[in-house]
């Protein structure tokens, strides 16, 4: 959907400096209108005139006032057609101003599929039926063509509430499962929140917009889902983990995959993917796969550096909580090697937020 999002954005962009362009040219043809209506001919050359012009303009009104009129008061019928031409030109312009109007609002708007723009077409498409004065198949066919967008954008906005539904539905479900992560251990309870305002902040400072940013956040709150699996008593072991249990340990990125192996949604995929990945590094040597930099996803790489500033900055149960200077010159030390050099730099120009969510999380 936000992919849909985006090449209707850039079609709308296109249509903007279309519509520009149709607005001037329809603009000068009104002009020019209103000159044969008003220009003073002389007499010889208004039979051949009139005679382009009905023949050339296919102008409804014009062919009804020709056939009538017939080879009477040429100047009448020349200054008429004229004026024909002008009206149909200001017609269509005051339609394509209509269109463009609402096409920048569907530039600017979260998504372009709403009903508001649905009703905004069907209202201009009603507006085209003026165009059957003057040419009744012109008018009809943009009447029709108006109607099927407005139609299309009713059907994309039905979609989108589908959509935004589920996405709720997602955030309902990974919110729960991070309360179930926060009960299982009163020393990382708020270390999920804090890791994911980490991550928020990171993303949006390297240039993500606020939706992937916010989707980011929903899905670092899950990075630890698969410490559900361990036994509590290594994860509260109030001493350093023997080898065996260290094992264990670097097992929970594997077992959060496989909670998560069959979810559906972007966010939820988004959290399986840095469940799995949040303890990968750069260089490769990370777990459970070793993978390496160009194999990492951008989300598991911002909450890898978020997971161990936390991590260095809170109290457990087998060490004291790290001065924040040190964490901090400890993510500096990890640059390119465990941690991702953009990641890092996003994480130095943020980190004055960063330390007072971190104080206003504390505890």
């Amino acid at each position: 959907m936000e992919e849909t999002r985006k090449r209707i954005i850039k079609i709308s962009k296109v249509i903007q400096h279309t519509t520009t362009l149709c607005m001037i040219l329809f603009g000068v043809i009104a002009v020019i209108g209103l000159g044969v209506a008003f220009f003073p001919y002389h007499e010889d050359e208004l039979p051949s005139l009139h005679n382009n012009l009905v023949n050339n303009a296919n102008i409804l009104p014009l062919d009804i006032v020709s056939t009538f009129m017939r080879d009477n008061n040429y100047r009448l019928q020349v200054m008429l057609a004229g004026i024909f031409i002008s009206l149909m030109a200001m017609v269509l312009l005051f339609l394509i101003c209509g269109y463009k109007k609402i096409f920048k609002k569907i530039i600017n708007a979260r998504t372009p599929f709403t009903k508001e723009t649905a009703e905004s077409l069907r209202k201009l498409s009603r507006r085209a039926l003026l165009l059957v004065v003057f040419s009744t198949l012109m008018g009809i066919i943009i009447f029709l063509i108006l109607r099927l967008i407005a139609y299309i954008f009713e059907y994309g906005a039905y979609l989108q509430e589908k959509a935004d539904e589920t996405n709720r539905i997602q955030e309902e479900m990974i919110m729960s499962f991070a309360e179930i992560t926060e009960n299982k251990s009163e020393q990382t309870g708020k270390h999920v929140r804090r890791v994911a305002e980490y991550s928020r902040i990171v993303a949006l400072e390297m240039g993500l917009d606020e939706d992937r940013a916010n989707q980011i956040r929903l899905a670092s709150t899950m990075h630890d889902i698969g410490k559900l699996m361990i036994a509590d008593e290594i994860l509260e072991k109030p001493a350093r983990l023997t080898d065996e249990e260290f094992a264990e340990i670097k097992k929970h990125p594997g077992y959060g995959g496989k909670l998560l192996k069959n979810v559906e949604g972007d966010v939820m995929r988004m959290a399986k993917t840095v469940a799995l990945e949040h303890h990968e590094r750069p260089d490769g040597r990370g777990y459970p796969e070793g993978k390496t930099l160009d194999k990492l996803s951008i989300e598991s790489r911002i909450v890898a550096v978020a997971d161990v500033y936390d991590a260095l900055t809170s109290k457990r149960s087998y060490k004291q909580a790290w001065n924040e200077k040190d964490a901090y010159e400890e993510i500096l030390k990890g640059k390119g090697t465990q941690f991702d050099e953009e990641v890092v730099e996003a994480f130095i120009k943020a980190y004055p937020k960063i330390d007072n969510v971190r104080q206003e999380l504390q505890g």
